[in-house]
């Protein structure tokens, strides 16, 4: 059966002939459509350019956003709480090195139904952490965090809009 192919950033390829001749209608009518009409509203069926990616229309952050992963920098406590924003990223570090004693964590601004991350590295003198109260873990049981310097645990949440359903696994080396 001969095909052919159609490419406007994303390539469809159609059959030209046969019984049904669905990939004809196909092509006249709802990719002809498509190709004649850019993301940027004009119309024109022009591809859109490069000069457009700014942060007036598309930046790289709200591409990060809309796929789901986000590395946000790590945030080190200067004393003994920390709040970790999740609109900063849902994957987050936190680094006890800097904490002057054991650590209170708030979170904010989670997005219902979204998966977090967060990554604790422990510090030459072992820090614990106090949970935010809406934490459910698995089991019941809270992280045990491990205690030698450097050590890394991760830690895992599901927010339901209500609650973060928390897991974990400890010493990564």
């Amino acid at each position: 059966m001969p095909f052919e192919t159609l490419n406007l950033g994303i390539q469809l390829t159609l059959p030209t002939n046969g019984t049904k001749n669905w990939g004809t209608t196909l092509k006249n009518t709802t990719w002809t459509k498509i190709s004649q009409h850019q993301h940027t509203g004009s119309g024109d069926g022009a591809k859109l350019l490069t000069t457009s990616l700014n942060d007036a229309i598309i930046t790289t952050a709200k591409l990060a956003n809309n796929m789901g992963r986000k590395v946000a920098t790590t945030l080190t406590p200067a004393g003994t709480t920390e709040t970790v924003n999740w609109d900063n990223g849902n994957v987050q570090k936190l680094d006890l090195g800097s904490a002057s004693g054991n650590v209170t964590l708030t979170f904010s601004n989670p997005a219902t139904g979204a998966w977090y991350q967060l990554t604790v590295q422990q510090a030459a003198t072992a820090r614990t952490i106090t949970w935010p109260g809406t934490v459910l873990w698995a089991n019941g049981q809270a992280p045990i965090l491990s205690t030698a310097d450097d050590s890394i645990d991760m830690v895992w949440f599901y927010w339901d809009g209500t609650n973060y359903f928390g897991t974990w696994e400890n010493a990564f080396a």
